[in-house]
């Protein structure tokens, strides 16, 4: 899966016009996933469904990404990046307008699962197509760039979504998220760079697998998701166990989302310079956050002030995370990118359900605990490998001699 195209990369507003492109078309693929957690009783009365079978549409959303998301960014491999993404809208479009006119559960499922096949392609190739916008020094900004969607999704899209399908109702949230992708089609249409796909694919996801320091990546990124949504997909319950109120409860929330958006900024202004030591401290401060929230108790303020540390921090994660793996295969850089959405999306989809697990069986108390093992065994693979997944520097490779990427003229 190797990149190529014809051009330089662009320089100026027509770079930043494509970042934000790009940043936009992550918000929506990201508030599109979870917005059905918000819109849970609306959904559940008007489709007339329990409100876990509302819930299940997120779980099955997360497990079809993980089962399609290799074979398709295979197949999609040669595709244009341009006509991938804006393809890629289209099908978000369809999917979040079906979803607002599904009149059962049965049409409900379709209709999420359209947008799960291509969520994770999506993901797949943004980062590396981001980094063709940019000239070599500043990929890991393009990068950043695109992961703030996601962040942005959690702390701006979702809530909006919600309090709109509460007072609309909630397919009106969903025909807006069908319009936002119309209008992401269209910039994409006219300010994306047309950068080329793989000529032959003779580079591919075992080549990428097999490229030192992938294998690190790929557990250390598994591990810390693991992690982390062990505790976060049941962080609303363990917050009303430590005595903070349902409005406290929602204002700790914001506020983690707050500081995600720092954290992200953070990574962004590192990566490029100090992406080890960044990627440290990073996965160091989850894992302290999460064995003080295993330890405090009956601290309100306390527990809510390492809350806004483990947002800050694992914030910066995918950030630092994906731009590993692109440095490390650079003549792979879409099948490292691939692995490292399978083993994010995997991190997620064990992680809720282990969390439900030990919340039913251990309580509530257990999760952070459980959840600090698993991001000190993370920290632990990041320390190990410092000869190839994470070096302190690596020598910069020329964009040309990596994957050819130099695209046409953006078309204004």
């Amino acid at each position: 899966m190797n990149d190529t195209a014809n051009g330089a990369p662009p320089s100026g507003k027509g770079a930043v016009a494509s970042l934000i492109t790009l940043f936009v078309g992550a918000f929506l693929t990201i508030t599109t996933e979870t917005l059905p957690m918000g819109l849970l009783p609306q959904m559940s009365e008007s489709i007339g469904v329990s409100q876990s079978m509302i819930g299940q549409l997120v779980s099955f959303y997360a497990l079809v990404t993980l089962f399609v998301t290799l074979p398709l960014t295979a197949w999609t491999s040669h595709w244009p990046r341009r006509r991938l993404f804006v393809t890629i809208m289209v099908v978000f479009a369809v999917s979040n307008l079906l979803l607002a006119a599904s009149p059962n559960y049965a049409v409900a499922v379709v209709a999420r699962l359209i947008a799960a096949a291509v969520h994770g392609v999506l993901w797949s190739m943004m980062a590396t197509y981001a980094t063709r916008l940019v000239p070599p020094k500043k990929a890991g900004r393009a990068v950043a760039t695109v992961f703030a969607g996601n962040s942005a999704a959690l702390t701006l899209g979702v809530p909006l979504g919600t309090a709109v399908g509460t007072a609309l109702g909630w397919r009106t949230s969903f025909v807006a998220m069908g319009v936002i992708a119309v209008l992401v089609v269209l910039a994409g249409s006219v300010l994306l760079p047309q950068v080329e796909g793989a000529k032959s694919g003779k580079v591919g996801i075992g080549h990428a697998f097999r490229t030192p320091g992938i294998k690190a990546i790929v557990l250390a990124t598994t591990l810390i998701m693991l992690a982390h949504f062990t505790f976060y997909t049941y962080i609303a319950p363990y917050l009303e166990d430590r005595g903070i109120t349902e409005g406290g409860v929602s204002g700790a929330l914001f506020a983690f989302g707050v500081a995600g958006i720092v954290g992200v900024w953070a990574a962004g202004v590192l990566v490029d310079k100090r992406p080890r030591g960044a990627l440290l401290w990073a996965v160091g401060l989850v894992t302290l956050s999460l064995v003080g929230l295993g330890v405090i108790n009956g601290a309100p303020a306390v527990t809510v002030g390492l809350t806004i540390i483990l947002g800050l921090a694992y914030a910066a994660l995918p950030t630092l995370l994906q731009s590993a793996a692109l440095k490390a295969a650079p003549a792979a850089q879409t099948a490292a990118s691939a692995l490292f959405i399978l083993a994010f999306n995997l991190g997620i989809f064990a992680g809720s359900g282990a969390g439900g697990q030990f919340l039913a069986r251990l309580g509530v108390g257990s999760l952070p605990a459980i959840a600090a093992v698993l991001a000190a065994a993370a920290t632990l693979v990041v320390v190990m490998a410092r000869a190839y997944g994470f070096p302190t520097a690596r020598p910069d490779v020329p964009q040309a001699s990596v994957e050819e990427t130099k695209p046409e003229p953006i078309a204004v």
